[in-house]
Formats: C-alpha cells, structure tokens, sequence
C-alpha cells in the first residue's frame, strides 16, 4: 500500500509535567462552573473550542454539546483547578461558553491502560487479537484496494510497531504497517501478505460473526456494539471530539459511554452490519465508569481510498 496517499495531521504539544489533583476539586463526572446565561453563536463556539485547543492541557477532550450550547469540556484527574483556569483565561471573554465536567481517571490510548488487579480480565476485546514487537492490540475491519487485502486498526499502535502476528509469540506473520496516521488521527493500514489467513468481511460479537456490509458517520445518541469475545452496548454521546494526549491532540472522535481496557487499541465498533468506528482512547478507570473515544471508520477509508471487505 506504499502507494496509497493520505494526509498525516500531526499537533504540537508544549510538553508539561502532569500537576497533583487539587482537594477542592468535584468529584468524577461532575460539572465544574456550569453558566446558565447567554447564548453563543456557532462562530463564537468554533472560537472557544479553538482557544481550548491554543491552552493545550493534556487531559482534556471537547466537543460543542447541542443540549446545551456550549462547549463542554472534559478534564482527567490529572488536570489540576489551575489548569482549568488557565483554559477558561485563553478562552478570554468567551469563557463562558465552556462547561467543564470531571472524569474519572487519565486519558490515554487504549495501548497505555493499565491492568488492576481486578481487571485481570479486559471488559472489551476486539474481533481478534493482533500482535508485534511488545504489542498486543485488536484488528479493526478488513478492507481492500485494488485487488490487494488490508485490515485497519488503530494508529497509535501502527506508528510503533511495522511486522504484525496473529500469535503472541510471533510465529505466524500477518503482514507490514503500510500506513499510519497518529497523532491528529489515529488509524493505520496493514497488508496481508500471509495468504493463508482467513480475512473475511465479519467481526466477532460473542459467539456470533456479524457480516460488515458498509460504514457509517456516528450521530448522538446512535447505539452500536463493540466487537470481541464479549461483545458490549454502547451509545453514542457526542460527535467531532479533539483529545489532547501526552504524545500529541487527535481531532474529529467521537466519544461513547463504554469503558475500554488494555489491548483494545483498534477495536471495531458497529450498528447493525455497518462499520462505525476503532477505539482509541480510553479512561484508565474501568472498574468506575467507561468513556472512550472513538476513530470514525469512514474517515479511514476516504484517506486511503479503501472499501470494507
């Protein structure tokens, strides 16, 4: 697929060491200065999420919310009550537009999730597992170009590694990363060049195989599921998300009410028979709560001229 074109984004980031949580701060999920006062028009809004973004705290995630006209923006438990000034001090008169809600834990790429003692287990896998060098992540979809197969997954993890396996201990060779777009994306493209493996157009929910027959753009409030041995409900809660990460901000996510764990990098989401999204970040806080970002699918295929097998 060297000759595939796409565009990779990549978002600078002033890098800042990560600030002790403040005791005043609201408990997880909590809004912090909700304004109930004045409306903001859609160029106002654009500028604040705008400022939110010159601020540049890692931590963070936002999104214009519909229900209440502003834009909300999502703080980890690693951004301090400083920090969250310093945002609302860039976003200067318009502060007011922004809604602040606590979540619980640190934002990360599903491939920085830690494992608890009590999460020996993932909640979410993929359809199946996937493997490199010191990496094990969740193949997304199957897809083709001209004549030649490919699967999608998550470009957090493609950046990183270049040879992938089926088998952990890296027996059996799937293919090369061919393309990878991370940060600013985050979905990557792997070849098969191993034509003994099976690559068909399914994904796994539990014990079924679910035939991928197109693709779809995420809407609020969509439900979808999330592939792998236990296949898990979710709801879409908000479309075109920016996310900023300690490696760099991802742009156009879309978030959901699910909780990811490690190795879930690349999982693919679906409603009905139609590809949705790959996991990308998640709350490292499954046994609490689930908030996860998501890569919309059809942004992939688009960037590499793919089509769902």
């Amino acid at each position: 697929m060297g000759n595939l074109p796409a565009t990779r984004v990549r978002s600078t980031v002033i890098a800042g060491a990560l600030v002790a949580l403040a005791a005043a701060l609201l408990t997880p999920g909590s809004a912090i200065g909700r304004s109930t006062a004045g409306t903001f028009s859609t160029a106002e809004l654009k500028t604040a999420r705008e400022a939110v973004l010159e601020a540049d705290v890692t931590g963070t995630a936002w999104n214009v919310d519909p229900a209440t006209g502003r834009v909300l923006v999502s703080v980890d438990e690693t951004v301090s009550a400083r920090e969250i000034r310093h945002i609302r001090r860039t976003a200067g008169e318009l502060a007011g537009a922004l809604e602040f809600e606590r979540i619980p834990g640190e934002l990360e790429t599903a491939a920085e999730l830690r494992e608890t003692a009590d999460e020996a287990e993932p909640f979410v896998k993929g359809g199946e597992y996937i493997y490199g060098i010191d990496t094990k992540a969740s193949l997304g979809f199957n897809a083709a170009y001209n004549g030649q197969d490919y699967f999608i997954t998550a470009g957090h993890c493609t950046n990183d590694v270049s040879r992938w396996y089926l088998d952990p201990s890296l027996t059996t060779y799937i293919g090369p990363t061919v393309a990878s777009s991370y940060p600013g994306n985050d979905y990557g493209i792997v070849r098969y060049d191993n034509s003994t493996i099976p690559r068909p157009g399914t994904v796994r929910c539990g014990q079924n195989e679910i035939d991928i027959t197109g693709s779809v753009e995420p809407r609020v409030g969509m439900p979808f599921s999330i592939a792998g041995y236990n296949c898990r409900a979710a709801t879409v809660q908000a479309v075109n998300v920016s996310v900023n990460l300690a490696d760099g901000i991802v742009h156009g996510l879309f978030r959901s009410n699910a909780c990811a764990a490690p190795s879930d990098s690349g999982a693919a989401s679906f409603t009905g028979n139609l590809a949705l999204g790959l996991l990308s970040v998640g709350s490292a806080t499954c046994t609490t709560s689930g908030i996860t970002y998501w890569q919309p699918v059809n942004e992939v295929l688009t960037a590499y001229g793919l089509t769902l097998t």
